[in-house]
């Protein structure tokens, strides 16, 4: 009777044991799979969020700068300038350390497919912008200025992440818009995204963004998101569901820094 009740009492052990451990194993796969849906539910949305935004800070590569966007503080300089290793026209050809490197790389890709490129002008600072536009004022009359060169703390130009572009052999389309027509131009539309870059004037956009149609004007924006632009095939100012930036809000006052600023 005794051998009965240990056999018994064995049996019942191992039973409970056994139980035991599909309880755990079940809660374990129960964890597993709650861990499972827990990941891709952020993956999806991750993969559901929309474009990086744009940005008010002038140190953010999605910083949006127009007739509406003055720059804060607008004699805002960055301070990770340097001169890019590539051909530029004149002594310096300054932009951001991450633009310049990509810059380069694009550079280099447009050597080896035998298309030449030259720096003209890159970071200007407050006080250069001011005296360029001045001078289109000057020479054009100010509403010819407006649709070519930006008043100082609205250019891309003092973000440095901008840069215009140029085939020194072909004066003709110098900064012109045929510029757009040539081999140069091109292949910029075609391929300057891959580096990070959009041509950030497209032709016929001059309601949206002000400005007459520039294809040797390049933005950097970083690869994901000139990669988005170029896709979507919008300017920028769509791009970021934000207001046209067709006209200032003010005149021009180049004795009041705040006179010209948008609402």
């Amino acid at each position: 009777m005794a051998t009965r009740n240990v056999v018994l009492t064995r049996i019942l052990a191992v039973a409970a044991c056994v139980t035991f451990l599909l309880i755990v194993a079940g809660e374990d796969a129960s964890q597993d799979a709650g861990r499972k849906e827990s990941s891709a539910s952020d993956d999806s949305s991750s993969a559901d969020r929309g474009p990086a935004p744009a940005h008010a800070s002038p140190d953010s590569v999605h910083v949006l700068v127009n007739k509406r966007n003055p720059l804060s503080p607008r004699d805002y300089a960055p301070d990770d300038l340097r001169n890019v290793d590539a051909p530029h026209e004149f002594a310096d050809a300054p932009l951001r350390e991450e633009a310049a490197g990509a810059y380069e790389e694009l550079h280099r890709a447009a050597v080896e497919e035998g298309i030449e490129l030259w720096v003209t002008t890159a970071y200007r600072d407050e006080d250069f912008q001011q005296t360029l536009y001045e001078q289109r004022r000057l020479q054009d009359g100010p509403e010819a200025a407006d649709r070519v060169s930006a008043r100082p703390g609205h250019s891309e130009h003092q973000t440095g992440l901008a840069v215009d572009v140029a085939d020194l052999q072909d004066r003709e389309c110098y900064l012109h818009p045929c510029f757009g027509d040539s081999a140069q131009g091109r292949w910029l539309a075609e391929h300057a995204h891959e580096f990070g870059f959009i041509i950030r004037y497209p032709e016929g956009a001059e309601a949206i963004t002000g400005f007459h149609y520039e294809p040797w004007h390049l933005r950097y924006l970083g690869a994901e998101t000139a990669e988005e632009v170029h896709e979507s095939g919008l300017t920028l100012e769509e791009f970021w569901d934000l207001p046209p930036a067709s006209d200032y809000a003010e005149a021009y006052d180049p004795d009041h820094a705040e006179a010209y600023a948008p609402d």
